[in-house]
């Protein structure tokens, strides 16, 4: 087994939507960044990128205009990543990476100083605050009451047109609903490989075929989030042209496409930025007083002289849940927890309160460095992005992406 060493300014642990913006605004800066990761979650990213949707939790309220509900999250919870941030930070560190994604061919869609309403698999309603052009169709749409027919597939699980339109039906009436075959399967289908299938021109061709019957009274057709993989925006021109109307796309159930094109596209970007990007695992960091830290692999050392920590909660394992507490797996931060396991979750699973648990993380001072049960900073040089900071419920707060971007950005800037 051979042994490599790389040396770089900074190290970005994870590869979810906080350690790609940390790698993005590192390289941006114009230091040398390497970036590891064992995988990455964004294949469950829906594609809608939030910033604050809910706050308080308990009492389910939300909010039209997001700088709103972040002011009074803030206030009322000083301990919440927003809170170590400026409105400007957070408006800097998200037109920059949307302008970035942009310039890479992932459009969003927002409305300045507005949460808009997103579709879910279910037909529900959730608040965001930007998504893809190809949901954007959908959801103008919507807010106009345009005639739509809603397509899904036999054999994907999960999603379903009929279900989508009876919980839209207040909202939405002018739905008509359409369920087919996708061209050359049987049994059960799934979104990645529809995806990919329908890159050919053939395989277009005959969805509309199958499709374009039941299409000649509508304004716009939506299908689930199978729209095309490395060429999205091709696929979506060319059905749109066949069709002579809109397409959009509503999210499925992970795993994601929109997701899979924003990792594909991510990974693509930053390696052609200059960024090293190595999908390993990371067994150990250690402090070094020469380079800073030295982060072990399987068979590599990498030497930073800065490290951002952003390997997310327990799906990404960067805490662990054991039997009497919860710990953080590369340097045994301390970790805000509650006291006892008994006190991680309510006993109602829908609790309005929330469960403790979503709580847990690592807390940071005020230039997002962890720090210890004495306020203390644990290590000068090293940082964390995204939800791997504790108190920040950001399932229930709608504010995933957000807290992600912003808080990746604000790590680089602290960066000296």
């Amino acid at each position: 087994m051979s042994s490599t060493s790389d040396f770089c300014d900074v190290l970005v642990i994870g590869s979810g939507m906080a350690g790609m913006a940390a790698t993005f605004f590192a390289s941006e800066s114009g230091l040398k960044t390497i970036q590891i990761s064992k995988s990455s979650p964004l294949q469950f990213f829906s594609g809608f990128f939030d910033i604050l949707g809910v706050h308080p939790i308990n009492n389910n309220k939300s909010w039209d205009n997001p700088w709103d509900g972040i002011e009074k999250l803030s206030q009322d919870n000083p301990k919440h990543p927003y809170a170590f941030l400026t409105k400007e930070q957070i408006l800097k560190a998200s037109g920059s990476w949307l302008e970035f994604l942009k310039q890479n061919n992932i459009d969003y869609h927002y409305i300045p100083n507005k949460n808009i309403s997103g579709i879910t698999p279910i037909g529900s309603l959730k608040p965001t605050h930007a998504v893809p052009k190809a949901m954007w169709t959908g959801i103008s749409a919507m807010m106009q009451n345009k005639k739509a027919l809603l397509v899904d597939i036999k054999g994907l699980k999960g999603y379903s047109a009929k279900q989508i339109k009876g919980n839209l039906q207040n909202t939405w009436p002018e739905i008509d609903t359409l369920r087919i075959s996708f061209p050359e399967t049987s049994g059960e289908v799934y979104t990645g490989h529809m995806a990919n299938a329908l890159e050919s021109a053939d395989i277009q061709k005959k969805l509309v075929e199958t499709v374009m019957p039941y299409a000649h009274n509508v304004e716009c057709i939506g299908f689930p989030a199978i729209l095309g993989s490395y060429n999205h925006q091709e696929v979506c021109d060319s059905l749109e042209k066949q069709f002579g109307k809109p397409v959009f796309e509503i999210p499925t159930l992970p795993p994601s496409m929109p997701g899979t094109r924003l990792r594909n596209m991510l990974v693509h970007a930053l390696t052609k930025k200059g960024c090293q990007l190595f999908q390993k695992a990371v067994s150990t960091i250690e402090p070094d007083g020469k380079y800073g830290f030295i982060a072990h692999t399987s068979n590599e050392k990498f030497f930073a002289k800065n490290v951002i920590l952003a390997t997310g909660r327990f799906m990404g394992k960067g805490l662990l849940a054991e039997r009497s507490s919860i710990k953080e797996t590369l340097l045994n931060l301390p970790i805000y927890q509650p006291e006892t396991r008994s006190d991680w979750h309510q006993k109602h699973f829908f609790d309005q309160q929330g469960h403790a648990i979503h709580q847990a993380g690592v807390q940071i001072d005020s230039n997002f460095r962890p720090i210890n049960e004495k306020d203390k900073i644990v290590y000068e040089h090293l940082f964390a992005a995204g939800s791997i900071i504790a108190h920040n419920n950001w399932m229930r707060h709608k504010c995933g992406s957000g807290v992600a971007i912003a808080s990746a950005f604000a790590a680089v800037e602290n960066i000296k």
